[in-house]
């Protein structure tokens, strides 16, 4: 019989969320996973994860598929009231508050997880990642740092990141350059989503019409419109801003439309930080970041 399960529903998604989470499944792909498993459909299993009615067989089902028990399961501090989850965090909600490691620094921020790394050499594994430890909570850092590699439990691929400011200040301004108005705007999108003032540019043209001391990083696409290179336009903008964080990308280096050479000199002499493209927006959020935080303690 399909009776409608006795325990608090939302206390069940809670609990079965946190399940999924604990199996690699990442919040924005569990209401799919729960409609194959159910034989129901995407827009069900996302009320049910809501708070709507669970029926028993539902429950069971997932609980059998992932290879847990029922008691294991909901023998939680979530059916007592307290958190929501072993791990103290909601698992409803996508955001873990979290410290990151980096250069030595520990920064706090909040994070969206992703899928689980079954294999440090995947691909979807070679940005940020993120551990748990009952001490310190949840901590993240680059794939191949030294903690991601002493690491021996589970590891999670982070979706977002949002660094939390330990002070109240002015959000950061930060110039996106590059000839392609989609990757422009969707990295401006980012970083504005992320607590940043962000501004999108096509034609260095644009940028330079303002003052450049009125964006406190820069983030700049190495081949522009016309395979002109950004190497003047970079010169121009360290002298404006001595210290700035710079941030090239390119994604024509393999084939041979950017010139090594090129990049090499700008790293040399400009210095910025380069990444290949596609890069992970959180990657490039925390490179600036880190850059920025150094630079607090000399404008203090």
């Amino acid at each position: 019989m399909k009776a409608p399960l006795k325990a608090e529903d939302s206390q069940t998604s809670a609990c079965l969320s946190s399940l999924m989470m604990r199996r690699g499944v990442a919040p924005r792909h569990q209401a799919a996973e729960i409609a194959r498993i159910c034989a129901i459909s995407v827009s069900q299993a996302r009320r049910k994860l809501r708070g709507a009615v669970w029926l028993f067989n539902e429950v069971q089902a997932i609980c059998q598929h992932f290879g847990e028990t029922l008691d294991a399961v909901f023998h939680t501090p979530v059916l007592q009231g307290q958190a929501l989850s072993p791990l103290g965090v909601s698992p409803a909600v996508a955001s873990y508050p979290a410290t990151m490691l980096i250069d030595g620094q520990r920064l706090a921020c909040d994070i969206e997880l992703g899928p689980l790394c079954t294999s440090a050499e995947a691909q979807s594994c070679q940005g940020l990642i993120a551990f748990h430890r009952p001490q310190d909570g949840w901590l993240v850092t680059g794939s191949q740092s030294p903690q991601a590699k002493a690491r021996t439990g589970p590891r999670y691929v982070v979706e977002q990141l949002q660094l939390r400011n330990p002070v109240a200040q002015a959000k950061a301004r930060i110039a996106v350059l590059d000839d392609d108005i989609g990757s422009a705007g969707a990295l401006t999108d980012w970083f504005n989503e992320v607590g940043y003032e962000a501004h999108a540019y096509t034609r260095s043209e644009d940028l330079l019409a303002q003052p450049l001391t009125d964006h406190d990083a820069f983030v700049v696409d190495l081949i522009l419109a016309g395979g002109q290179t950004s190497q003047a336009l970079v010169e121009r903008i360290r002298q404006a801003q001595p210290d700035a964080p710079i941030v090239l990308l390119t994604g024509q280096l393999r084939d041979g439309t950017a010139s090594e050479a090129t990049l090499a000199t700008i790293l040399r002499t400009q210095g910025v930080t380069f990444f290949e493209k596609p890069v992970r927006p959180a990657v490039l959020t925390a490179a600036i970041q880190s850059s920025l935080d150094r630079l607090m303690p000399q404008h203090a």
